[in-house]
């Protein structure tokens, strides 16, 4: 079994071929999931990506636009199909398994470091654990991928169109990593060799150092096409610095030569909010506040908050269960308050143990342990890696691991330090509107995913004896069906709008914007009545959740009460003075209250409310065409034909 499940993983295009088909099945019922939330702003209603022309028209727009790239494929989609939710849906998913691929290939190539080839190979030459190693080493590419394709939390990044920011810059993101390792795996060559003809040793060196310097050169480039998707991808120079010290090796000289093109695209984000054209203490204030997202809580309060949801990650990506959309979620002003202070023990225990696993995975402890078990004669006399390396390996100490486990430890060391480093944008400092949403799993994801697939397979390998290698299939087999079975269950609710957001009030009965959404695809699907008694609940649940309010009038205007909408229109005011679509709703509701100097008296007032709406002009232009103002009229008809030329055409026959 070892030797045939050996043939089966050395060959990596049946390994693609299984990701590929794994993610395909899973996500198979996808294609006509519908538009929610952010797709309205971000695609439907985004005249930015209507055009290819603010794309490809403009020297500076990629400078300019903060989230270029990601927008540029959404231009793409809206330019081949329109508003049809079946290109954008192929379009993330194949994304999402070009992400499953690449770490496939990451982790493959990681088994090629130095690191392993010094404790993977060298340590147990010869031995009879020499082709188990092997069988759980390359073992672990191929389940991590699985599990990432598979699991149920990516559903939201990949399923939720406008979060293909996340996913694409997930996707930039690995193989900015892949293309960094690949050249520096070229590197370790040495460029240079003895045997090699005079007067051609310049040319074959250059010819050596071309392929990595154009591995490297595609890295950087891949890096800045990640943060031109999404900020998160801020630490991927650190993020490659962490690979570079997990699994190479050579004086850090040349190490940090290496490294510097990608770190050197650092600051690419933060020079994205350093805009304000006013001195350096404005600049900075404006970019702080840029980096608020609509939220009110202090950074404290948002970073203990954070050590909570982060807990609640990781039971996510345990135990996929109780998945929600919209979480209502508490929030925490103290350190020591009891969800608090706990969660941040464990993160911080988590922490330790990787960097414990990293130093117990280090040659510098392997030649301790050898020493104290009185292998060595006096200290020191292991003077090399290659005389270490040279020992029997039944030189080790016995612990109760497979001789191998060193190696396990480090993949999981480092699994664990990517899942906090990648998470750090989104889960520190910086206040985001919703302190918990799926999505900003996607990219920690995969240290996640390394990291249980490297301990799967150590403890098969520990427990499991001479049935290891059916062990292996069977439970790869087994989660692979039952996360697959778990996110085609997930994307059955994403299906149906009405069906997600009744997911979603079931999950999160006291937050009002569930019950806000939910009528409102209510009302779309012609489910009026029902639409306005659920809003009644969302205003019972939350009476300053303003969206209700403006909803709830809104639906009594198009259902002919204008004079019922108007006390609600104007709480929605009165709890958000900025919310421009209330004053236009007013405007219409006056209107059609035949109260025509009413509309004039109050758009009039709130003239720098409604600049820019079309429909608030028309109003207003209809108000005075009424009362016999053709001039105020005109002049409100140039407006409205600027704004909407349809529009227009309905005002201008109301002057004829």
């Amino acid at each position: 079994m070892f030797f045939s499940v050996s043939k089966f993983i050395q060959r990596p295009s049946l390994g693609i071929v299984l990701i590929l088909l794994t993610g395909l099945i899973v996500y198979a019922n996808t294609f006509n999931v519908p538009f929610f939330l952010d797709d309205h702003p971000e695609i439907i209603n985004n005249a930015l990506i209507h055009s290819l022309d603010g794309f490809l028209g403009s020297d500076d727009a990629f400078s300019t636009e903060k989230r270029y790239v990601a927008q540029f494929t959404l231009a793409l989609n809206y330019h081949f199909g329109g508003l049809d939710v079946t290109g954008y849906h192929i379009f993330n998913l194949f994304i999402h398994l070009g992400s499953a691929l690449l770490i496939y290939l990451l982790l493959r190539l990681t088994l090629r470091t130095p690191y392993f080839n010094f404790h993977g190979k060298a340590d147990l030459k010869g031995e009879p654990e020499e082709d188990k190693a092997d069988l759980f080493l390359t073992w672990v590419p191929l389940l991590a991928a699985l599990l990432f394709v598979t699991h149920p939390v990516q559903t939201q990044a990949v399923t939720y169109i406008v979060q293909r920011m996340t996913s694409l810059a997930t996707l930039f993101y690995l193989l900015s990593v892949v293309l960094y390792v690949k050249g520096r795996l070229v590197l370790e060559v040495p460029v240079l060799t003895s045997q090699e003809p005079a007067g051609k040793t310049d040319q074959t060196g250059s010819r050596r150092l071309l392929k990595p310097g154009l591995l490297i050169a595609g890295s950087v480039v891949s890096a800045i096409l990640a943060m031109k998707s999404k900020e998160i991808a801020f630490t991927l120079p650190l993020a490659i610095a962490l690979y570079e010290v997990f699994f190479f090796r050579g004086g850090w000289l040349p190490r940090t030569l290496f490294l510097l093109p990608v770190l050197a695209t650092l600051p690419v984000i933060p020079l994205q909010f350093l805009d304000s054209p006013g001195g350096a203490d404005e600049t900075i204030s404006t970019s702080l506040d840029q980096l608020r997202v609509g939220t009110s809580l202090t950074r404290f309060e948002y970073l203990f908050t954070q050590f909570r949801v982060i807990v609640t990650y990781l039971r996510l990506l345990v135990l996929p269960v109780g998945q929600n959309f919209d979480y209502d979620y508490p929030t925490y002003s103290s350190f020591f308050a009891l969800p608090v202070f706990p969660s941040f023990l464990l993160l911080t225990t988590l922490i330790l143990l990787a960097l414990y696993l990293f130093r117990r995975s280090g040659y510098s402890r392997v030649r301790q342990d050898l020493e104290q078990t009185g292998k060595g004669e006096s200290r020191g006399q292991f003077d090399s890696k290659t005389e270490l390396a040279s020992q029997p390996s039944e030189s080790l100490p016995r612990t109760g691991y497979p001789l191998y486990a060193p190696v396990f430890f480090r993949l999981s060391s480092f699994g664990i330090l990517w899942f906090f480093l990648t998470l750090s944008v989104e889960s520190s400092l910086i206040p985001i509107r919703d302190v918990i949403v799926e999505h900003r799993l996607y990219l920690p994801s995969f240290g996640a995913a390394v990291t249980f697939a490297t301990v799967i397979c150590l403890l098969i390998g520990r427990f499991a004896g001479q049935a290891s290698g059916k062990i292996l299939v069977a439970v790869t087999l087994m989660l692979t069906v039952i996360l697959g079975v778990a996110t085609w269950q997930r994307n059955f609710i994403w299906g149906d709008t009405i069906r997600l957001w009744q997911d979603v009030v079931k999950k999160s009965p006291n937050k009002a914007r569930p019950y806000n959404n939910l009528a409102v695809a209510m009302e779309n699907s012609g489910r009026r009545q029902e639409a306005m008694q659920v809003l009644s609940k969302a205003i019972a649940v939350d009476p300053s959740f303003y969206h209700s309010y403006y909803n709830l009038g809104d639906f009594y205007l198009v259902s002919g009460q204008p004079e019922a909408a108007l006390p609600l229109l104007q709480t929605a005011i009165r709890l958000n003075p900025s919310f421009k679509e209330a004053y236009v709703g007013i405007g219409a509701a006056l209107m059609r209250s035949g109260r025509f100097r009413d509309v004039i008296i109050f758009l009039e007032q709130n003239l720098g409310r409604i600049s820019g709406n079309a429909e608030a002009h028309f109003y207003l232009g209809a108000s005075y065409a009424f009362l016999g103002d053709r001039d105020a009229a005109l002049r409100e008809l140039e407006i409205v034909s600027r704004l909407d030329p349809a529009l227009a055409a309905n005002l201008r026959g109301m002057l004829r």
